[in-house]
């Protein structure tokens, strides 16, 4: 056995001489002898010598041994032995030197640690396991010949096949593995010869070969012939022989797979000769080590989900194909640092035969193939002769014409995919293939295919919504080839856009937007102004008379100095094909005024709010605003006006999220605005009834700025964004109804209000755009704003408690609703006139 490498051979070697050692002392025991056609019905605790005929061990029976043999044969002839029930003990099955025809195993053949389940020193013509065989340290050890061993069932052990002789066909259709106890497990261990290996399996994961150190071992100087794999090797495989290994894989629809214990990356060493993959299909999940060998593709399909290794060179037949498995997510930039699709990277050269096949294929059935994406294939330290003018190429499900490439970058030779052009074909198309001087086109039905890519750009038009359309055209008039995030959200988009989709290109189109945030950002400004309007209102109630309002006996003051916190929501939904947002805003107000005169009342006030605003589609933003503000109020008999105007200084933050297959990136704006309105109102109390009705109209303006500003991150999404101003006129009619009540804390006074609001300048904002990444402008973009809601209900609700000392508390809650439109507010005032 080899000296070197992997060594789970000591314990092979002792325990086989421990095996031979006892082989005389067990010769010459002498137990009761069974009888011709013996057949064991009950419970039997002794060991049984096979003499002579056939034996049987029926269903529900056992023969037990807690210290040796359970069934020997030492030397004799015989016919077949058939394990209906439960054989357990230590070396449970031992043919020493003799000849048996046949061995069924339906139920369970079973040792204990360091022993042996079946031993064979002699001749089994055929060894068929249907049920169990399980245990010992080597579960079925084989110094001598077996003809042919069928496993249909399960052989498990810590090594669950030594093969030390001869075995002339082993097929498995089961499980065989090396998982039990503690040092090195391996599933099928060979020093021997091995003539045919077939294992075969099913969709339901029978037919597998495992191990949790190796799955197959076969030692140097053994011979082990062409493993034809349609189930699942899981686990490393070694071959230290100086023969080729061979391995061959399903047919028809059906792939062997070749993987690691567990679903892990697994290996396949073969350092001392090649490694071939002969024909069938196979899917390889094993990083492969062949030193100065070569991984011989000669006829296989050999598909690849992942980046796989290959430390050797690798050489592919024209009769062979490599199929690169694409996943969702799959980056497509036609660069090493793509993830999400398979690729060999091999160390050595790489040869790919003209008239070879590459395709492609999704592997979930989710990923779209479009006009643009590109694919390494293959990727080699060394030399890559890879006749890419002179393969066939192909898409799985897909007519399509693809293009390949050799690069050369740092030092490695990479055979590069990329798509010209790629349709769905109905499930019930067929198709056919065919290539011409470098370029493949794989054709089938196609008019009833989901879209065409042959223009990329033409994808725009999948989208219904206008701002979506406009974004995801300008991304995909990118046509550059030098910024890696911006190309892979383009091929990321275009994947996503392949299915023809119209939500997907909505949905993607308005993350390409810039966000909007003119209108909610500016909505604390304009409350600031109701709450400077609502202060004046309460300086007047403070000073009227008892027909009209409260007298407290305090004399007429001067100076008021105030202060209010206020905070609201605003929520709009979806209009003009504009996401809806939602905001919720605090602030606070710090002012004085003083009386000027009988009739005039002036002041100001500072201005301090944060809005949070969360859109529909995922982008948030923040506005930090900071202000200053004028007032006046003139008091007539009985009417009044109320005069005011607020510069605002805006600061914006915000998060665009960019989300779909393939792709995810979040960039941030940074930038400034500022706000400037102006603010009129007139009103005339009336005496109704012991209340004060109140008849208002009222007059806005306001006259917004951002400036243009270029967002970071983003992956390649991140957006230049120009400047932009938006303008609001508005007037509001309506009354208001208040009612003075004397208390044990001072005066109490409710107020109703409600109000008409009609916006006049119903102009959409326009902004344009184009990505950060493109310096040429070839991304350029313009969207707008949603329609400014033109009638608006405002009912606020209010109350006003006036006490002595000039001192009053007010709480008011307001209520604005429009079309898709709906705001809350709440504030909260004290004032001290002094």
């Amino acid at each position: 056995m080899r000296k070197s490498g992997p060594q789970p051979q000591p314990a092979a070697r002792r325990l086989t001489a421990i095996s031979l050692a006892v082989t005389a002392a067990l010769a010459a025991m002498t137990p009761p002898a069974a009888k011709s056609q013996t057949v064991i019905s009950g419970t039997v605790t002794s060991m049984q010598t096979w003499t002579s005929g056939n034996f049987t061990v029926e269903s529900g029976a056992a023969i037990v041994s807690s210290s040796g043999a359970v069934v020997t044969n030492n030397g004799a002839s015989l016919g077949t032995l058939t394990n209906n029930g439960t054989l357990s003990g230590n070396d449970t099955l031992s043919n020493y030197g003799g000849t048996i025809a046949a061995l069924i195993n339906n139920g369970t053949i079973s040792a204990s640690s360091g022993t042996y389940s079946v031993f064979n020193l002699g001749t089994i013509g055929t060894l068929t396991n249907n049920g169990t065989i399980s245990g010992g340290s080597f579960n079925l050890l084989n110094l001598g010949t077996i003809g042919t061993l069928t496993n249909n069932g399960t052989i498990s052990s810590r090594i669950g096949i030594l093969n030390e002789g001869t075995i002339g066909t082993l097929s498995n259709n089961g499980t065989i593995s090396g998982t039990i106890g503690h040092g090195t497990s391996i599933g099928l261990y060979n020093s021997g010869m091995i003539g045919t290996l077939t294992n075969i399996g099913t969709l339901t994961n029978s037919g597998t070969i495992t191990g949790r150190d190796y799955a197959i071992y076969n030692e140097s100087g053994a011979t082990i012939g062409t493993i034809t794999n349609s189930g699942v090797i899981a686990g490393n495989i070694v071959n230290f022989a100086s023969n080729a290994l061979t391995i061959s894989g399903g047919t028809g629809t059906t792939f062997g797979t070749l993987t690691g214990y567990n679903g892990a990356v697994g290996t396949i060493t073969s350092t001392s000769a090649n490694l071939n993959f002969a024909s069938g299909n196979l899917l390889l999940n094993d990083t492969i080590i062949v030193g100065s060998n070569t991984v011989n593709n000669i006829g296989a399909t050999l598909e690849v989900d992942n980046l796989t290794t290959i430390a050797g060179n690798y050489s592919q037949g024209q009769a062979a194909t490599l199929l690169i498995g694409v996943a969702n997510g799959a980056t497509s930039a036609g660069s090493l640092t793509d993830t999400g699709y398979g690729r060999l990277v091999v160390s050595g050269d790489a040869t790919i035969a003209a008239g070879s096949s590459v395709q492609l294929k999704s592997t979930t059935g989710g990923y779209g193939f479009a006009a643009g994406q590109r694919f390494v294939v293959v990727d080699a330290a060394g030399v890559g002769t890879y006749n890419a003018s002179s393969l066939k190429y192909s898409i799985a499900g897909y007519t399509s014409t693809l293009t390949g490439t050799t690069v050369s970058t740092t030092g490695h030779t990479d055979l590069v995919v990329t798509v010209d052009n790629a349709t769905i074909i109905p499930p019930a198309s067929s198709t056919t293939s065919s290539s011409t001087s470098g370029t493949s086109s794989s054709s089938g039905t196609q008019s009833t295919s989901t879209t065409s890519s042959s223009s990329p750009t033409s994808f725009a038009s999948l989208a219904t919504q206008p701002n979506a359309a406009k974004a995801l055209g300008g991304l995909l008039g990118y046509t550059g080839v030098d910024n890696a995030g911006l190309l892979n959200l383009y091929d990321a988009t275009l994947a996503s856009l392949a299915d023809g989709s119209t939500s997907t290109a909505n949905q993607i189109g308005k993350q390409l937007a810039p966000i909007q945030t003119q209108y909610a950002g500016s909505a604390s400004t304009l409350e600031a102004l109701g709450v400077v309007g609502a202060h004046v209102d309460a300086l007047r109630l403070a000073r009227a008379d008892g027909a009209t309002g409260v007298a407290t006996g305090d004399s007429a003051p001067r100076w008021t100095a105030w202060g209010q916190v206020f905070g609201g929501h605003a929520s709009q939904g979806e209009g003009d094909g504009v996401d809806g947002y939602s905001a919720n805003y605090g602030g606070l107000l710090i002012g004085a005024d003083r009386a000027f005169g009988e009739h005039w009342q002036a002041g100001g006030a500072f201005q301090y709010s944060h809005t949070a605003i969360d859109a529909t589609a995922g982008d948030s933003a923040g506005v930090n605003a900071y202000g200053l503000i004028g007032y006046a109020s003139y008091e007539g008999s009985p009417w009044y006006v109320n005069l005011s105007g607020a510069a605002t200084l805006q600061h914006y933050d915000t998060t665009r999220v960019v989300s779909m297959t393939g792709y995810s990136g979040a960039a941030y704006g940074n930038f400034s605005g500022q706000q400037y309105v102006a603010h009129a109102e007139a009103g005339w109390p009336l005496a109704v009834a012991g209340t004060t009705l109140t008849p208002l109209a009222s007059l806005t303006y306001s006259h917004l700025n951002q400036a243009g500003y270029t967002e970071s991150g983003g992956n390649g999404a991140a957006l230049t964004v120009g400047g932009t101003h938006v303008n609001s006129v508005r007037s509001a009619l309506g009354a208001k109804l208040d009612k003075a009540f004397g208390t044990a804390y001072g005066e109490l006074v409710p107020e109703l209000r409600v109000q008409w609001i009609h916006e006049y300048d119903r102009a959409r904002q326009t902004t344009g755009a184009s990505f950060a990444a493109d310096a040429t402008g070839e991304t350029a973009f313009t969207t707008v704003g949603a329609t400014p809601v033109s009638n608006l209900a405002s009912v606020s609700l209010g109350v006003t408690l006036v006490r002595a000392s000039n001192l009053s508390i007010s709480a008011r809650y307001e209520l604005q609703a429009g079309s898709g439109f709906m705001s809350n507010t709440g504030i909260l005032r004290l004032q001290q006139r002094f």
